[in-house]
């Protein structure tokens, strides 16, 4: 349970929608298991909620708006992109460090469950596509980037977060920074210049072999 996220009946209910999530998925969570697992009786769920769809969106919704308050608090116009990304990319894998079950909720069960949820999470990665791709600012002028570049390196460090949370190792999101980093970096700067800004002496090797 991750009680410091629950100050009401509403909050406790998505607390409990995450867990069941995480341990069950959510085709086979029901209305009562959730309640059950949020300690509070079903005509508060009934009262707050339409159905578990609705729940689970609002679940994906918390989270996403979480990850972007930490993102706007640590980053800055005023700072280089490459200061902005290693800042934001720590934020939001330490944000789903901290609330593992909220991110098996929104990166693995919400696309699985569709409607709403879906679009809520969906909609929250494109938002951080347009800080992404101000990295191509940073290309000489005789690069070209494709177009499909930001997207296709927030692909690969989604996909290598959702590993490492199937594999049960949410407590490794936060030391993946180095990594995450690289993969959405190396479009822009490529491979050297990615390495230089994402490398830590604990990573170095790892970086390198996955480089």
């Amino acid at each position: 349970m991750e009680p410091l996220l629950a100050h009401s009946e509403r909050e406790w209910i998505l607390v409990g929608t995450a867990e069941c999530c995480a341990r069950q998925g959510f085709e086979r969570t029901s209305v009562p298991d959730i309640c059950a697992a949020a300690g509070v009786p079903q005509d508060s769920f009934e009262r707050l909620f339409k159905g578990k769809e609705d729940c689970l969106a609002a679940t994906v919704e918390s989270l996403v708006a979480e990850a972007e308050r930490r993102i706007v608090a640590r980053c800055s116009p005023a700072k280089t992109w490459t200061a902005n990304m290693r800042s934001g990319t720590r934020a939001v894998l330490g944000l789903l460090a901290e609330r593992p079950t909220f991110a098996h909720a929104a990166l693995i069960e919400a696309s699985a469950a569709g409607g709403r949820a879906a679009d809520v999470y969906h909609a929250g990665k494109a938002a951080l596509l347009p800080h992404i791709e101000r990295g191509s600012e940073q290309a000489g002028a005789d690069e070209r980037i494709p177009a499909s570049a930001g997207r296709a390196a927030l692909a690969g460090a989604e996909a290598l977060v959702v590993g490492t949370l199937l594999s049960g190792s949410a407590e490794q999101l936060g030391p993946l920074a180095p990594d995450v980093l690289y993969l959405l970096t190396v479009p822009y700067l490529g491979r050297g210049a990615a390495l230089r800004l994402a490398d830590t002496p604990a990573r170095r090797g790892h970086l390198r072999a996955v480089a």
